[in-house]
Protein backbone atom coordinates (compact mmCIF):
# COMPACT_ATOMS: atom_id res chain seq x y z
CA UNK A 1 0.00 0.00 0.00
CA UNK A 2 1.89 3.48 -1.23
CA UNK A 3 1.36 6.82 1.04
CA UNK A 4 -1.38 7.56 -0.90
CA UNK A 5 -4.03 4.88 -0.11
CA UNK A 6 -2.48 4.78 3.47
CA UNK A 7 -3.51 8.80 4.03
CA UNK A 8 -7.15 7.88 2.64
CA UNK A 9 -7.50 4.58 4.43
CA UNK A 10 -6.28 6.30 7.52
CA UNK A 11 -9.22 8.85 6.80
CA UNK A 12 -11.80 5.86 7.45
CA UNK A 13 -13.13 7.34 4.78
CA UNK A 14 -13.41 6.25 0.77
CA UNK A 15 -13.22 9.84 -0.37
CA UNK A 16 -9.46 11.70 -0.83
CA UNK A 17 -7.49 13.45 0.63
CA UNK A 18 -8.56 17.50 -0.17
CA UNK A 19 -6.27 19.96 0.68
CA UNK A 20 -7.05 23.57 0.81
CA UNK A 21 -4.77 25.89 0.31
CA UNK A 22 -5.86 28.96 2.58
CA UNK A 23 -3.28 31.54 2.09
CA UNK A 24 -2.02 33.69 3.23
CA UNK A 25 -1.46 36.66 0.69
CA UNK A 26 1.48 38.21 -0.82
CA UNK A 27 2.83 34.52 0.07
CA UNK A 28 3.63 33.08 -3.16
CA UNK A 29 0.35 32.05 -3.84
CA UNK A 30 -0.01 33.37 -7.51
CA UNK A 31 3.18 31.31 -8.41
CA UNK A 32 1.97 28.46 -6.48
CA UNK A 33 -1.18 28.90 -8.46
CA UNK A 34 0.02 29.92 -11.99
CA UNK A 35 2.10 26.68 -12.04
CA UNK A 36 -0.53 24.23 -10.49
CA UNK A 37 -2.68 25.60 -13.36
CA UNK A 38 0.37 24.92 -16.61
CA UNK A 39 0.97 21.63 -15.24
CA UNK A 40 -2.29 20.42 -13.89
CA UNK A 41 -2.35 17.40 -16.61
CA UNK A 42 0.95 16.31 -14.68
CA UNK A 43 -0.19 16.38 -11.26
CA UNK A 44 -3.10 14.46 -12.45
CA UNK A 45 -1.04 11.97 -13.72
CA UNK A 46 0.41 11.23 -10.37
CA UNK A 47 -3.24 11.34 -8.51
CA UNK A 48 -3.52 14.83 -8.07
CA UNK A 49 -6.87 16.67 -8.93
CA UNK A 50 -6.20 20.84 -9.74
CA UNK A 51 -10.01 21.16 -10.28
CA UNK A 52 -11.41 23.52 -12.72
CA UNK A 53 -9.21 23.74 -14.54
CA UNK A 54 -8.85 27.18 -14.75
CA UNK A 55 -7.96 28.85 -11.49
CA UNK A 56 -11.25 31.34 -11.63
CA UNK A 57 -13.31 28.23 -10.55
CA UNK A 58 -11.56 28.56 -7.06
CA UNK A 59 -12.03 32.13 -7.37
CA UNK A 60 -15.47 32.10 -7.81
CA UNK A 61 -16.11 29.63 -5.60
CA UNK A 62 -14.31 31.20 -2.85
CA UNK A 63 -15.70 34.05 -3.60
CA UNK A 64 -19.39 32.56 -2.96
CA UNK A 65 -18.38 30.64 -0.27
CA UNK A 66 -17.31 34.29 1.71
CA UNK A 67 -20.35 35.45 0.95
CA UNK A 68 -22.31 33.06 2.93
CA UNK A 69 -24.05 34.67 5.77
CA UNK A 70 -24.53 32.85 9.73
CA UNK A 71 -27.42 30.30 9.49
CA UNK A 72 -27.61 30.18 5.45
CA UNK A 73 -27.13 27.13 3.22
CA UNK A 74 -24.76 27.15 0.39
CA UNK A 75 -26.18 27.35 -3.44
CA UNK A 76 -26.59 23.88 -4.76
CA UNK A 77 -25.80 24.74 -8.13
CA UNK A 78 -23.29 27.54 -7.48
CA UNK A 79 -19.53 27.64 -7.74
CA UNK A 80 -18.11 26.49 -4.06
CA UNK A 81 -20.72 23.04 -4.59
CA UNK A 82 -19.91 22.71 -7.94
CA UNK A 83 -16.02 22.76 -6.89
CA UNK A 84 -17.02 20.91 -4.32
CA UNK A 85 -18.80 17.94 -6.00
CA UNK A 86 -15.63 17.65 -8.46
CA UNK A 87 -13.23 17.21 -5.41
CA UNK A 88 -15.58 14.44 -4.02
CA UNK A 89 -15.84 12.55 -6.92
CA UNK A 90 -12.17 12.29 -8.13
CA UNK A 91 -11.33 8.65 -7.67
CA UNK A 92 -7.87 9.50 -7.39
CA UNK A 93 -5.51 10.04 -3.93
CA UNK A 94 -5.76 14.01 -3.45
CA UNK A 95 -7.18 17.53 -4.65
CA UNK A 96 -6.12 20.56 -4.17
CA UNK A 97 -8.45 23.79 -3.78
CA UNK A 98 -6.11 27.37 -3.57
CA UNK A 99 -7.83 30.56 -2.68
CA UNK A 100 -5.92 33.42 -0.69
CA UNK A 101 -9.47 34.35 0.00
CA UNK A 102 -9.68 31.09 2.27
CA UNK A 103 -7.69 33.08 5.35
CA UNK A 104 -10.49 35.21 6.28
CA UNK A 105 -13.41 33.09 6.49
CA UNK A 106 -15.38 33.30 9.19
CA UNK A 107 -15.97 29.61 11.59
CA UNK A 108 -19.50 29.07 9.80
CA UNK A 109 -18.06 29.23 6.65
CA UNK A 110 -14.85 26.89 7.43
CA UNK A 111 -17.72 24.51 9.12
CA UNK A 112 -19.83 25.00 5.47
CA UNK A 113 -16.87 24.61 3.78
CA UNK A 114 -15.61 21.35 5.44
CA UNK A 115 -18.81 19.80 5.45
CA UNK A 116 -19.49 20.44 1.78
CA UNK A 117 -15.76 18.23 0.92
CA UNK A 118 -16.78 15.07 3.40
CA UNK A 119 -16.48 12.29 3.08
CA UNK A 120 -12.89 13.55 1.33
CA UNK A 121 -10.13 13.96 4.47
CA UNK A 122 -9.85 17.91 4.62
CA UNK A 123 -6.04 19.24 5.07
CA UNK A 124 -5.21 22.74 5.36
CA UNK A 125 -1.95 24.44 4.28
CA UNK A 126 -0.91 27.69 5.05
CA UNK A 127 1.94 30.01 3.31
CA UNK A 128 3.24 32.41 5.12
CA UNK A 129 6.54 35.41 4.90
CA UNK A 130 8.13 37.32 7.17
CA UNK A 131 6.44 40.43 7.86
CA UNK A 132 8.50 42.99 6.73
CA UNK A 133 7.94 41.87 3.55
CA UNK A 134 4.77 41.42 4.07
CA UNK A 135 4.18 44.49 5.74
CA UNK A 136 5.13 46.21 2.59
CA UNK A 137 3.88 44.23 0.03
CA UNK A 138 0.47 43.80 1.39
CA UNK A 139 -0.09 47.52 1.14
CA UNK A 140 1.13 47.90 -2.28
CA UNK A 141 -1.19 44.85 -3.34
CA UNK A 142 -4.21 47.62 -1.31
CA UNK A 143 -3.38 50.21 -4.08
CA UNK A 144 -3.80 47.53 -6.54
CA UNK A 145 -7.38 46.14 -5.45
CA UNK A 146 -8.95 49.98 -4.66
CA UNK A 147 -8.25 50.41 -0.98
CA UNK A 148 -8.20 54.24 -1.07
CA UNK A 149 -5.35 53.84 2.40
CA UNK A 150 -2.25 56.66 2.09
CA UNK A 151 0.52 54.68 3.34
CA UNK A 152 0.74 57.22 6.33
CA UNK A 153 -2.57 56.62 7.62
CA UNK A 154 -1.78 52.23 6.77
CA UNK A 155 1.08 53.27 9.01
CA UNK A 156 -0.56 55.29 11.75
CA UNK A 157 -3.16 52.42 12.60
CA UNK A 158 -1.12 49.44 12.14
CA UNK A 159 1.67 51.05 14.79
CA UNK A 160 -1.06 51.98 16.76
CA UNK A 161 -2.73 48.71 16.50
CA UNK A 162 -6.06 50.00 16.57
CA UNK A 163 -9.13 48.77 15.38
CA UNK A 164 -9.90 50.31 12.22
CA UNK A 165 -10.46 49.82 8.24
CA UNK A 166 -6.87 49.42 7.29
CA UNK A 167 -5.95 47.20 10.82
CA UNK A 168 -8.43 44.63 10.35
CA UNK A 169 -8.19 44.08 6.71
CA UNK A 170 -4.10 43.54 7.18
CA UNK A 171 -4.35 41.03 10.58
CA UNK A 172 -7.66 39.27 9.22
CA UNK A 173 -5.41 38.02 6.66
CA UNK A 174 -1.94 37.78 7.78
CA UNK A 175 -2.22 37.32 11.64
CA UNK A 176 -1.16 33.68 11.10
CA UNK A 177 -1.54 32.58 14.32
CA UNK A 178 -4.79 33.59 15.00
CA UNK A 179 -5.41 32.36 11.18
CA UNK A 180 -4.05 28.94 12.12
CA UNK A 181 -5.97 28.46 15.67
CA UNK A 182 -9.34 29.00 13.50
CA UNK A 183 -8.98 26.94 11.20
CA UNK A 184 -7.44 24.36 13.99
CA UNK A 185 -10.47 24.50 15.78
CA UNK A 186 -12.32 22.57 12.93
CA UNK A 187 -9.24 20.78 11.53
CA UNK A 188 -6.81 18.61 13.36
CA UNK A 189 -3.73 20.09 14.23
CA UNK A 190 -1.85 17.02 12.55
CA UNK A 191 -3.58 17.85 8.97
CA UNK A 192 -2.37 21.64 9.18
CA UNK A 193 0.63 22.68 7.11
CA UNK A 194 2.02 25.83 7.49
CA UNK A 195 4.57 26.16 4.62
CA UNK A 196 7.15 29.03 5.43
CA UNK A 197 8.41 31.28 2.28
CA UNK A 198 12.30 31.08 2.46
CA UNK A 199 13.92 33.80 3.46
CA UNK A 200 15.16 36.88 0.41
CA UNK A 201 17.91 35.44 -1.60
CA UNK A 202 17.04 31.65 -1.58
CA UNK A 203 16.33 29.67 -4.22
CA UNK A 204 13.47 30.48 -5.96
CA UNK A 205 12.27 26.84 -6.63
CA UNK A 206 12.64 26.09 -2.47
CA UNK A 207 8.76 27.35 -1.42
CA UNK A 208 7.77 25.03 -4.82
CA UNK A 209 9.40 21.92 -3.26
CA UNK A 210 7.99 22.28 0.49
CA UNK A 211 4.78 23.24 -1.24
CA UNK A 212 5.04 19.86 -3.63
CA UNK A 213 6.26 17.75 -0.17
CA UNK A 214 3.02 18.29 1.39
CA UNK A 215 0.96 17.00 -1.63
CA UNK A 216 3.06 14.09 -2.15
CA UNK A 217 3.61 15.60 -5.43
CA UNK A 218 6.77 15.09 -7.46
CA UNK A 219 6.91 18.60 -9.35
CA UNK A 220 10.57 18.81 -10.43
CA UNK A 221 9.61 19.05 -14.01
CA UNK A 222 6.64 21.33 -14.04
CA UNK A 223 6.74 24.34 -16.07
CA UNK A 224 7.49 27.41 -14.61
CA UNK A 225 4.17 29.97 -15.04
CA UNK A 226 4.13 32.80 -17.68
CA UNK A 227 2.28 35.05 -14.83
CA UNK A 228 3.00 36.03 -11.64
CA UNK A 229 1.58 38.64 -9.28
CA UNK A 230 4.05 41.49 -9.79
CA UNK A 231 4.47 43.94 -7.01
CA UNK A 232 4.73 47.99 -7.71
CA UNK A 233 7.56 50.04 -7.58
CA UNK A 234 7.10 53.00 -4.63
CA UNK A 235 6.05 55.49 -7.03
CA UNK A 236 3.11 53.51 -8.78
CA UNK A 237 1.90 52.29 -5.28
CA UNK A 238 1.28 56.20 -4.81
CA UNK A 239 -0.21 56.74 -8.00
CA UNK A 240 -2.56 53.69 -7.65
CA UNK A 241 -3.83 55.16 -4.07
CA UNK A 242 -4.73 58.45 -5.64
CA UNK A 243 -6.66 57.19 -8.36
CA UNK A 244 -8.24 54.90 -6.14
CA UNK A 245 -9.28 57.40 -3.76
CA UNK A 246 -10.74 59.68 -7.28
CA UNK A 247 -12.23 56.19 -8.89
CA UNK A 248 -14.55 55.93 -5.24
CA UNK A 249 -15.26 59.49 -5.17
CA UNK A 250 -16.54 59.24 -8.99
CA UNK A 251 -18.67 55.72 -8.04
CA UNK A 252 -16.81 53.65 -10.60
CA UNK A 253 -17.97 50.13 -10.51
CA UNK A 254 -16.56 46.93 -8.51
CA UNK A 255 -16.00 45.29 -12.57
CA UNK A 256 -14.94 48.07 -14.28
CA UNK A 257 -12.28 48.70 -11.96
CA UNK A 258 -11.13 45.62 -12.03
CA UNK A 259 -11.22 45.68 -15.82
CA UNK A 260 -9.52 48.77 -16.48
CA UNK A 261 -7.58 50.33 -13.20
CA UNK A 262 -6.80 47.23 -12.00
CA UNK A 263 -6.19 44.97 -15.06
CA UNK A 264 -4.67 47.50 -17.31
CA UNK A 265 -3.40 50.06 -15.50
CA UNK A 266 -1.81 48.95 -12.46
CA UNK A 267 -1.22 44.88 -13.81
CA UNK A 268 -0.26 45.58 -17.52
CA UNK A 269 1.67 49.12 -17.22
CA UNK A 270 2.42 49.98 -14.03
CA UNK A 271 3.58 46.12 -12.62
CA UNK A 272 6.25 46.59 -15.84
CA UNK A 273 8.02 49.88 -14.67
CA UNK A 274 8.92 47.91 -11.88
CA UNK A 275 12.57 47.67 -12.70
CA UNK A 276 12.76 51.53 -13.38
CA UNK A 277 11.45 52.43 -9.78
CA UNK A 278 12.76 52.05 -6.10
CA UNK A 279 11.04 49.26 -3.88
CA UNK A 280 8.84 50.25 -0.89
CA UNK A 281 10.98 50.38 2.39
CA UNK A 282 9.95 51.95 6.03
CA UNK A 283 11.60 53.90 8.37
CA UNK A 284 13.87 52.79 11.42
CA UNK A 285 10.66 53.61 13.70
CA UNK A 286 8.34 51.02 11.87
CA UNK A 287 10.97 48.75 10.92
CA UNK A 288 11.41 48.39 14.56
CA UNK A 289 7.61 47.78 15.68
CA UNK A 290 7.74 44.84 13.13
CA UNK A 291 10.76 42.64 14.30
CA UNK A 292 8.97 42.80 17.44
CA UNK A 293 5.33 41.76 16.65
CA UNK A 294 7.54 39.11 14.21
CA UNK A 295 9.16 38.03 17.43
CA UNK A 296 5.54 37.26 19.38
CA UNK A 297 4.07 35.43 16.25
CA UNK A 298 6.36 33.47 16.01
CA UNK A 299 6.80 32.83 19.64
CA UNK A 300 2.40 31.83 19.30
CA UNK A 301 3.49 29.34 16.64
CA UNK A 302 5.91 27.57 18.36
CA UNK A 303 3.12 26.49 20.73
CA UNK A 304 1.19 25.32 18.07
CA UNK A 305 1.11 21.63 17.70
CA UNK A 306 1.22 21.45 13.40
CA UNK A 307 3.70 20.43 10.72
CA UNK A 308 5.51 23.24 9.84
CA UNK A 309 7.66 22.89 6.36
CA UNK A 310 10.87 25.00 6.55
CA UNK A 311 11.85 26.95 9.80
CA UNK A 312 9.36 28.65 11.55
CA UNK A 313 11.80 31.53 11.96
CA UNK A 314 11.70 31.99 8.32
CA UNK A 315 9.06 34.18 9.68
CA UNK A 316 11.59 36.79 11.29
CA UNK A 317 12.88 39.50 8.82
CA UNK A 318 15.90 39.58 7.31
CA UNK A 319 17.73 42.72 6.58
CA UNK A 320 16.39 46.04 6.26
CA UNK A 321 14.67 46.59 3.26
CA UNK A 322 16.21 48.67 0.91
CA UNK A 323 13.97 51.72 -1.20
CA UNK A 324 12.04 54.49 -0.01
CA UNK A 325 8.56 55.38 1.53
CA UNK A 326 5.89 55.88 -0.11
CA UNK A 327 5.43 59.51 1.42
CA UNK A 328 8.82 60.68 0.16
CA UNK A 329 8.04 60.29 -3.51
CA UNK A 330 6.97 64.16 -4.21
CA UNK A 331 4.27 65.42 -7.07
CA UNK A 332 6.54 65.76 -9.72
CA UNK A 333 7.44 61.99 -9.95
CA UNK A 334 3.73 61.26 -9.82
CA UNK A 335 3.29 63.35 -12.61
CA UNK A 336 5.85 61.98 -14.47
CA UNK A 337 4.74 58.14 -13.95
CA UNK A 338 0.85 59.63 -14.31
CA UNK A 339 1.47 60.85 -18.10
CA UNK A 340 3.63 57.58 -18.44
CA UNK A 341 0.68 55.82 -17.31
CA UNK A 342 -1.06 58.27 -19.70
CA UNK A 343 0.63 57.49 -22.57
CA UNK A 344 0.99 54.03 -21.87
CA UNK A 345 -3.03 53.14 -21.74
CA UNK A 346 -3.72 55.12 -24.61
CA UNK A 347 -1.22 53.25 -26.73
CA UNK A 348 -2.84 49.99 -25.01
CA UNK A 349 -5.88 51.60 -26.36
CA UNK A 350 -4.76 52.49 -29.74
CA UNK A 351 -4.11 49.11 -30.27
CA UNK A 352 -6.91 47.38 -29.12
CA UNK A 353 -8.70 50.36 -31.32
CA UNK A 354 -6.37 49.00 -34.49
CA UNK A 355 -7.23 45.44 -34.10
CA UNK A 356 -11.28 46.05 -33.69
CA UNK A 357 -10.71 47.73 -36.94
CA UNK A 358 -8.36 44.76 -38.13
CA UNK A 359 -11.38 42.67 -37.40
CA UNK A 360 -14.45 45.04 -38.42
CA UNK A 361 -12.52 44.84 -42.20
CA UNK A 362 -12.21 40.96 -42.11
CA UNK A 363 -15.69 41.14 -41.38
CA UNK A 364 -16.87 43.90 -43.93
CA UNK A 365 -14.67 41.73 -46.57
CA UNK A 366 -16.57 38.33 -45.52
CA UNK A 367 -20.31 40.17 -45.74
CA UNK A 368 -19.37 41.53 -49.34
CA UNK A 369 -18.18 38.20 -50.71
CA UNK A 370 -21.28 36.42 -49.60
CA UNK A 371 -22.92 39.41 -51.11
CA UNK A 372 -21.01 38.36 -54.33
CA UNK A 373 -22.01 34.88 -54.03
CA UNK A 374 -26.17 35.79 -53.83
CA UNK A 375 -25.78 37.54 -56.52
CA UNK A 376 -24.28 34.92 -58.43
CA UNK A 377 -26.62 32.59 -57.82
CA UNK A 378 -29.59 34.98 -58.04
CA UNK A 379 -27.86 35.13 -62.16
CA UNK A 380 -28.14 31.45 -62.71
CA UNK A 381 -30.26 30.09 -65.21
CA UNK A 382 -31.90 27.46 -62.02
CA UNK A 383 -32.15 30.41 -59.63
CA UNK A 384 -33.83 32.88 -61.89
CA UNK A 385 -36.12 30.98 -63.82
CA UNK A 386 -37.44 28.95 -61.41
CA UNK A 387 -40.31 30.74 -60.57
CA UNK A 388 -41.39 31.33 -64.08
CA UNK A 389 -40.81 27.65 -65.20
CA UNK A 390 -43.14 26.51 -61.90
CA UNK A 391 -46.05 28.52 -62.92
CA UNK A 392 -45.86 27.54 -66.90
CA UNK A 393 -45.78 24.21 -65.54
CA UNK A 394 -48.84 24.24 -63.25
CA UNK A 395 -50.47 26.43 -66.50
CA UNK A 396 -50.40 22.65 -68.40
CA UNK A 397 -51.71 20.85 -65.98
CA UNK A 398 -50.02 17.82 -64.32
CA UNK A 399 -48.18 16.43 -67.35
CA UNK A 400 -46.70 20.25 -67.04
CA UNK A 401 -45.05 19.63 -63.65
CA UNK A 402 -44.10 16.31 -64.56
CA UNK A 403 -41.80 17.11 -67.49
CA UNK A 404 -40.50 19.55 -65.51
CA UNK A 405 -39.58 17.72 -62.50
CA UNK A 406 -37.63 15.07 -65.60
CA UNK A 407 -35.67 17.45 -66.80
CA UNK A 408 -34.41 19.20 -63.11
CA UNK A 409 -33.59 15.32 -62.27
CA UNK A 410 -31.49 14.96 -65.17
CA UNK A 411 -29.86 18.57 -64.69
CA UNK A 412 -26.24 18.21 -63.75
Amino acid sequence: MDRDEERVESAGSPGPTIFLHIGTPKSGTTYLQSRMVANHEQAREQGLLWPGPAWKAHVEAVGELRELKHGRQLDPDGPWLRLAREAREWPGPRVLISMEWLVACRPHQISAAIESLAPGRVEVICTARDLLRTFVTQWQEMTKNRRPWGWSQFVEEMLANRPGPVCRAFWWQQDVPVILRKWGKLVSSERVHLVTVPPEGSDPELLWQRFCSVLDLDGTSFLSPRHTNDSLGVVSAGLMQRVNVRAIDQGVADADYKQVFQGTLAINILAGKRGAEQAIAVSEEVDTWIRARAERMVKKLRRLDINVVGRVEDLLPGSALEGREPDDVDDAELLDACVDALVSLGLSQLQALQRARAKNRQLRQQIAALRERNVALSRQPDARGVRTRIRGAMSHGRAGVGRLIHRRGDAP
